[in-house]
């Protein structure tokens, strides 16, 4: 496991990137979370189910589209990780 706060010693600055941690670790449940309640293994996976008519297209289709959402959110989330390990 990468240790983020190495070459952190400001104070504040731990806190703000323990936050954008916390925040990409709670999107991942939250993706995790509709993956296991309509037993896919990723997005296109539950898009087939419901084009196949095997879960309810709502709201399934509110599922999909969250995760598609939440997988964009952890990618602004790890740019900005990255940004401000970069202006350490």
């Amino acid at each position: 496991m990468t240790d983020f706060f190495k070459n952190v010693e400001d104070v504040s600055k731990k806190k703000e990137l323990a936050d954008m941690v916390q925040e990409i670790t709670l999107m991942k449940v939250a993706i995790d979370d509709i993956k296991e309640a309509y037993d896919v293994k990723d997005e296109n996976g539950l898009l087939n189910r419901i084009k196949k008519g095997l879960v309810p297209e709502h709201p399934a289709y509110e599922g999909y589209l969250s995760i598609l959402h939440l997988k964009d959110y952890i990618a602004h989330y790890r740019l900005k990780i990255q940004k401000f390990m970069d202006e350490l």
